[in-house]
């Protein structure tokens, strides 16, 4: 049957739909006006408790998500236009980092992998081969591919820098994969990779780049940190993590209340550090007081024949004999400490039981053709005088008669700095200013700079010639990697501003920036309402129109769940010539004229 029109609003038709099955009446507007009925948005349960911790949750019952595996979620239509809006933004900073735009496969070689040393470090590639049985894997990241392609075409330091992003899906094997959109199998990521003559340029690019992200962080008016980090298997010896404050974060980053000190957890400055072969206990004098209590945890080496003894100093009589004193020491500056000496496996339960084992095994396999040396390490926090573990290091050698050297770590000059194994507490002393009290914080991570070296340039052939001519030696180009996670910081906002009603997006990356709830009734008011705002002079505003047939009451609790910056609202005092004006992120709730709407969701808006 044709349609037939019931009405014509100022800038289209009405259409009047036969209803499906079970269905209520549809209505089909044929005009320019942004409308919820015309967005696919799935049934949300409004009534539901939705003051959970988790975001994603608040995301699947807004609408915005839908999971469809572990770790894997459908971005829908209101999750794409966040979505849309956020990559927007990352354009504009990413052209005042003068960088272009390119878009690179998802797919890449096993081959390129290998060559960069990375294939057989990573448990959660996911690979395959192609009917051909070429070896390919689905790219976590990109630096392989980017760097082989610039060598293709750059040879000269005429042709740098180069700065490339792109705005990409990505893929990882999680082992368990948690957090919803935080840590996903599949996720989409913004990825600027530089390329610079000499290391002098290459600092001058990280400098611009972390400026750049500083204002694009700005602008989402969400409260950051810029902490130092530990690069990690990416390569290179500057880096940098970008965080939002959160319960909850998995990372954990540390500032100063004195000082702008500000770093990961996981970065320990880079300090030499030399293994003194030990062949007796340290003499023990018995100094330490009674009130005090040297705690200590082992670690096993990567290769099973090496154990870490790490000790720290109690001070509190009341923390004696607490089993979790293990846990106050700080797994990453073992770590560091050791890092020039062997690699330390952090994860390792039961060490000194596996150790024992290992060693047991090694003197009955090679007894008769002389034992495979085992070594003991003991890694002391500055804190702990060297006599305060003679009674475990002669209990070692007791147990470990043959096959094992011993060994104390010291700091490499008397000048240097001393090893401090001890996880930083809330109220500890700043090591830096001696001014200020650490504080601790739970964050969630949505940005990453790292000053990559020559780390793949070399591997990947990335060279120019430095000199005038062709047969200069060709020296590799300094490199740049630096992330946003698009997906990530979707939820991550989400995390940061939702309240006990639902969601709360800042005005920049918001699916609207604000929705217009009116009853039936007043439907032709509200799209006038609707063109004032959008035609404003002071700037149009996105907007939405919640013309859906359900009641008032409904669509207000469905847009606070929603979480739109500005809620304008038809109701009882439209008579009056009045619509109220929520701003639940400013705990603005105001009657204002129709006349001074449109100027005062713009006031609203710029504090957004």
């Amino acid at each position: 049957m044709t349609p037939r029109a019931l009405g014509r609003a100022s800038s289209g038709s009405v259409y009047r739909l036969a209803p499906g099955r079970g269905a209520s009446v549809r209505y089909s507007h044929v005009d320019s006006r942004q409308r919820i009925s015309n967005i696919w948005i799935p049934p949300v349960k409004v009534n539901q408790q939705v003051g959970v911790n988790d975001a994603t949750v608040l995301l699947t019952r807004a609408g915005y998500v839908s999971q469809a595996y572990a770790g894997i979620f459908h971005m829908l239509p209101l999750g794409l236009r966040v979505q849309e809006k956020l990559e927007n933004l990352i354009d504009k900073h990413m052209k005042l980092a003068k960088a272009s735009k390119v878009s690179l496969s998802s797919i890449s070689s096993q081959d390129l992998w290998r060559k960069s040393h990375r294939l057989g470090k990573s448990s959660e590639l996911f690979m395959f081969k192609d009917r051909k049985d070429s070896k390919m894997l689905l790219s976590p990241t990109h630096e392989e591919e980017i760097t082989s392609l610039v060598a293709g075409f750059v040879r000269s330091p005429k042709q740098l820098p180069v700065r490339l992003y792109q705005i990409g899906r990505k893929y990882r094997d999680e082992k368990r994969p948690r957090g919803g959109l935080l840590r996903g199998r599949e996720f989409t990521m913004k990825d600027l990779y530089t390329f610079d003559a000499n290391l002098a340029d290459a600092h001058k690019t990280y400098d611009e780049v972390r400026a750049v992200y500083r204002g694009f962080l700005n602008e989402l008016t969400i409260p950051y940190i810029e902490a130092q980090a530990d690069s990690g298997d990416m390569g290179g010896d500057l880096s940098h993590e970008y965080h939002f404050p959160n319960g909850a974060g998995e990372d954990t980053v540390i500032t100063c209340t004195a000082c702008d000190i500000a770093r990961n957890e996981e970065y320990v400055s880079r300090t030499s550090f030399i293994p003194k072969r030990i062949d007796s206990p340290p003499p023990s004098s018995n100094v330490l007081p009674a009130t005090t209590q040297v705690f200590m945890k082992s670690f096993l080496g990567k290769t099973g024949r090496d154990l870490v003894r790490a000790f720290g100093l109690c001070k509190s009589e009341e923390l004696a004999g607490d089993k979790r004193l293990p846990g106050l020491i700080n797994s990453y500056a073992v770590k560091a400490v050791l890092a020039s000496v062997l690699e330390v496996d952090t994860g390792v339960e039961d060490a000194s039981k596996k150790f024992t084992v290992s060693h047991h095994t090694a003197v009955r396999e090679d007894k008769s053709q002389g034992i495979d040396k085992h070594r003991i390490f003991y890694v002391l926090d500055r804190r702990v005088p060297t006599d305060g573990i003679a009674e475990v290091v002669a209990k070692d050698m007791r147990h470990f008669p043959e096959g094992v050297e011993f060994f104390i770590v010291e700091s490499a000059s008397p000048e240097a700095a001393k090893i401090d194994l001890l996880r930083p507490r809330d109220g500890d002393e700043c090591p830096e200013c001696q001014k200020g009290k650490l504080e601790i914080h739970k964050a969630i991570e949505i940005g990453h700079t790292f000053h990559l070296g020559t780390r793949y340039s070399s591997l990947l052939d990335c060279k120019v010639h430095q000199s005038h001519e062709s047969s200069g030696i060709p020296t590799p180009v300094e490199m740049g990697c630096h992330g946003i996670g698009v997906t990530r910081l979707i939820a991550a906002v989400a995390s940061c501003l939702k309240d006990e009603v639902g969601l709360n997006w800042p005005r920049v990356i918001a699916p609207f920036e604000a929705a217009i709830l009116a009853s039936i009734e007043l439907g032709p008011a509200a799209e006038k309402l609707y063109d004032a705002l959008s035609h404003s002079q002071a700037g149009g505003v996105d907007t939405i129109l919640d013309d859906r047939d359900v009641s008032l009451p409904y669509k207000m609790k469905d847009a606070d769940v929603v979480g739109y910056p500005v809620l304008i609202i038809l109701g009882r005092s439209f008579a009056k010539g009045e619509v109220e004006v929520q701003c639940r992120r400013l705990k603005i709730k105001k009657q204002v004229p129709l006349n001074e709407v449109a100027s005062f969701v713009q006031s609203l808006l710029s504090r957004l």
